[in-house]
Parts: C-alpha cells; structure tokens; sequence
C-alpha cells in the first residue's frame, strides 16, 4: 500500500500531463526532423527525385492509418505504462537507426519505427490525461497537450538545420534519441503504477463501453473525418515542403528557412488553445472550423505571390489560419457521437489524421515534380474547400 501511496504522488495530473507532453514532444521531433534538412539528406544519400525525398516524410506514419484501432485495444490489453515504454523504445531504437543509415532504405526502414512509437503515444496520451483531470480542467489540459506537435516543430524547425550546418544532419536524429531516453526516465519515474487502481479502471470503462460498430455507422464521424483528412492533406504537404520552397524560391539559408517555418508553429500554440475557447464562447465548432479551413484555402493559394521580403508574414498568416484545425476536429469528433464513444471516435480520427499526413507529403511531391510549386500549391485549395464542405454539411455538429 505504500508503494501506491507514494505513485500516487508521484502521479499528480499536473505530472501525468508533463511526462505525456514531453513523450508526444519526443514523437513529434522525429516526425518533422525531415524537412528542414531535407536538401541535406537528398544530397547524402543521393535520392533521385521529390517522391522518394517525400516518402521519408509519409512513412513516418503509415502504422497509424492500419493500427490506430488495434493500438486502442493493446493499451487496454497491456496498460499504458508499458506500451508507452515500447514507444518511447521505438522512437530511440528508430532514430538511432536512422542516425547510422548509409542508404535510403536503412533510413525509410527507421522512420517506420519511428512513426510506430508515436503512433502508440498519440492514442495513449489524451486517454491518461483526460482521466487524469477532472472535468472543469480537462480541456486546459487537453488544449496544451494537442500542442504537442508545435512543440515538436519548433524544436525541429530550428535546431536541425544549425546541428546540420556545423557538423551533419545524423547529428539531429542522435539529439532525438536522446530526448527519447529523457521521455523513457521520466516515464520509469512518473507513469509507473498508472494503470492500477481508479485509473486502469476508468481507462478500461471507457474502451469496453465505447461501440466501435456504432461509431463508425454515424455520418457525423465520417464528415468530420472528411475534413480532417482533407485538413491533413494539405497542411502537412505544404507545411513540410515550405523549408525547402524557401530555400530554393526565396534563395535563403536553410537555417533561416527553418527558423522562419517555426514561426507558424509557435503562433499555432495559442491559437490551438484560443481557438477552442473561441469555440466554447460561440457555442459551435462548425462555424470556426469550415470557417478557418476556407481561410487556409485563400492563404496556399496566395503562397506564390509572396516573396523573401515577406515570408515572415506569410508564416505569421499561416499560423494563424491553419493551425486550430486539429483541435477543432478532435472536438468535435466526440461531440457528434454519445458520451461512452468518445475513445472510438477518436481512433476513426486518428486513422484519417494518419492516412491525410501519408498521402500528404507524397501527393505534394509528386506535383512538384510533374508541374512546379505554384501549381502544387493551387492544387491544394480544392481539397482545402472540401473539408470546409464537409464540416458545413455535418448535421450532426453545432
């Protein structure tokens, strides 16, 4: 009992959040570390055209458009505690593997195992967290914990281009491993013992009573899952490639290209939050979402007519239009279906969220490669305004 006891101290919401954060942060690190070095990689390993250069960047997570679901159903089998330790293993297992790899191959083979460890984390981290808090500060809480994937641009954006600059790019996959390892200690310290008691109970409540086969007979999933695909097709294809268009159109460093990217990432950690309080206040989520998913429409295909003196606005812009989507999907999703659904629901979520970054960055190189970047990015406004379609056409969403 005192052994409880004293997990249970170590356990405060407040830690659970810390530890979860910074774990996703792990994931989100190795997921954008591509891009920003990418002219680094492609030279180093000698990848022929945009397709292969972008398939590095879509492989990352391929796990979770097949396993979303089935990744909900091993938390519950084998607890958090230890699927989140073989994340957390997979993700420095992946990058030091790719920290090594001497040819493309290697280097793909790493991004998968990668993208495995943060796949398991995206689905066990708002599950501990939203049974960690109680309900008048779970959306706090949930709001920073989505911010997650700005945190991890941020420090990707900026600091792999320097570490690439003064030595070479393997040095960033090496940095990543070890923000891994300090994920997997504060895990050991902090998440042991998570799935005992109260916890583990509420946990495996909530999975047992959700129907998955009513989820996905509701429309109102599949529009919101509609326009979080089409939000994932676009964001990612153009977010990941943006470094690179600067580098190349804008004749800037790639150092100043990251550094500038990231300033769409730092804007998007209030807005996400802003965001769903705006949301709260208006008493809708459809309105701000097919309203921000028009607004992203407009802001790619204006992406050409912006130049090295204004980039910073560009991004600035970009920032402000495109990055409360993923909260406000996430939302939403659980609205549309009833209370004890609200974990399948966001599995079906994942797995289109999944599917979108996949295709994203695969579709967009292939565009580049065949027809140039304005083009690539006028391409991306319909698909953009189909996500808007989707969330103005879910009856299900206030």
């Amino acid at each position: 009992m005192g052994t409880n006891a004293a997990d249970s101290r170590k356990r405060s919401p407040g830690m659970v959040l810390v530890v979860m954060l910074i774990s996703m942060v792990a994931g989100s690190i190795c997921m954008n570390k591509v891009a920003p070095v990418l002219t680094n990689i492609v030279s180093d390993l000698a990848i022929a055209n945009s397709t292969l250069s972008g398939m590095l960047m879509s492989i990352f997570v391929i796990s979770g458009i097949f396993l979303s679901i089935p990744m909900g159903m091993l938390t519950t089998k084998y607890g958090t505690f230890k699927t989140g330790l073989f994340s957390l293993a997979a993700i420095i297992i992946g990058s030091s593997m790719g920290a090594v790899a001497g040819n493309y191959t290697l280097l793909l083979v790493s991004r998968m195992v990668e993208g495995i460890g943060l796949m398991f984390l995206a689905t066990i981290g708002p599950a501990a967290v939203a049974s960690s808090f109680s309900d008048e500060k779970r959306g706090t809480a949930m709001g920073l914990l989505m911010c997650f994937m700005s945190f991890g641009q941020i420090i990707a954006l900026n600091l792999a281009p320097v570490m690439a600059a003064s030595g070479t790019w393997r040095n960033f996959w090496w940095f990543s491993a070890g923000f891994g390892a300090v994920g997997m200690v504060l895990w050991v310290i902090f998440i042991k013992g998570i799935d005992d008691g109260a916890d583990g109970a509420a946990a495996q409540e909530s999975s047992v009573g959700a129907t998955l086969g009513d989820v996905l007979a509701n429309k109102g999933v599949w529009l919101v899952c509609i326009t979080f695909f089409a939000y994932m097709i676009t964001h990612m294809g153009v977010f990941n490639y943006l470094p690179t268009y600067l580098t190349e159109v804008g004749g800037i460093s790639a150092t100043l290209a990251g550094t500038l990217t990231s300033v769409a990432s730092l804007i998007g950690i209030p807005v996400g939050i802003v965001g769903g309080m705006i949301a709260d206040k208006w008493g809708s989520r459809k309105k701000p979402l097919a309203i921000t998913m028009i607004l992203f429409a407009v802001l790619i295909g204006t992406i050409p007519m912006f130049n090295s003196s204004n980039f910073i606005i560009l991004l600035v812009l970009y920032g402000i239009v495109a990055m409360a989507e993923a909260g406000l999907c996430f939302t939403s999703v659980t609205e549309v279906v009833k209370a004890n659904q609200g974990s399948s629901a966001s599995a079906v979520l994942n797995t289109a969220q999944w599917l979108g970054a996949f295709l994203s960055t695969m579709i967009f190189g292939t565009l580049l490669d065949s027809f140039g970047w304005s083009t690539s990015f006028y391409v991306m406004v319909p698909i953009a305004l189909v996500g808007a379609a989707a969330a103005l056409c879910n009856k299900d969403l206030k």
